[in-house]
């Protein structure tokens, strides 16, 4: 997955992350504990690839920090992007539970440091813990629910509203709401060209719902935004505003 020279010092904190990793949650603590002195942290930059679909599986990674990409690549060039997963979500538990090659390759898009730990013990504890198999099976059920939405974005929403959508998934909750992905990545979740999708950012940054920055897309108005893609609003401070007429696709 990557040469020794990406490893940092060991992270204090690394047994704290585990625990809130979904795939870990409500394990007792020595459990957390010894699954934590397998680990390795690595630091990773953006453009990194952890591995290729088709690969074996070798490690299970947790994200500490920064931003992963599953995607599964076609003849063509385009990326069907599968997940995003930024800290403290798991990488790669597909392919380690059914120790079968990986689906989708996995890529960085934003730095920072993943904990790398070997398939074996995460596998072996699995079997000796019914809390750790819950978790899996609960995964699990949440990779075909992201899966079988996707699917039904793709065949009922256009693509503008699947670019508001995924605007509203990805957004960081800072204020106002950030997303630092770039537009292909973004065209490639949303399913749509580079092209069509810049053209859609544009018409949403005239209506005065984002604004276009270099790197990064703030989301203004999140009612608007929320209302256009059909997404029920959490905690969005923004007050909608009067109805626009609908975007072409």
């Amino acid at each position: 997955m990557a040469d020794d020279s990406a490893r940092t010092t060991p992270d204090p904190q690394i047994a704290a992350t585990l625990a809130r990793c979904p795939l870990f949650r409500g394990l007792p603590a020595h459990q957390v504990a010894e699954l934590a002195e397998h680990v390795t942290p690595f630091d990773m930059y953006t453009g990194s690839v952890l591995w290729h679909q088709g690969d074996e599986p070798v490690d299970l990674v947790v994200v500490q920090s920064g931003l992963l990409c599953e995607f599964q690549p076609s003849a063509t060039g385009r990326r069907s992007v599968l997940h995003l997963k930024g800290p403290p979500h798991a990488v790669g538990d597909i392919a380690v539970f059914d120790r079968r090659p990986h689906l989708a390759s996995a890529e960085v898009l934003r730095e920072g440091v993943i904990l790398a730990i070997p398939a074996t013990p995460v596998v072996a504890l699995a079997e000796a813990s019914v809390q750790l198999t819950h978790n899996v099976v609960l995964q699990f059920a949440a990779h075909v629910r992201t899966l079988a939405e996707q699917r039904t974005d793709l065949m009922i929403l256009d693509l503008a509203r699947r670019v508001a959508k995924a605007l509203l998934r990805l957004a960081r909750h800072t204020d106002p709401w950030t997303v630092d992905i770039g537009v292909t990545v973004l065209a490639n979740l949303a399913g749509g060209a580079r092209q069509s999708v810049s053209a859609v950012l544009s018409r949403l940054e005239r209506r005065g719902w984002l604004a276009l920055e270099p790197g990064r897309i703030l989301l203004l108005d999140l009612a608007a935004l929320h209302r256009y893609a059909g997404v029920t609003p959490v905690n969005t401070p923004t007050e909608p505003r009067d109805k626009a007429p609908p975007l072409a696709g």
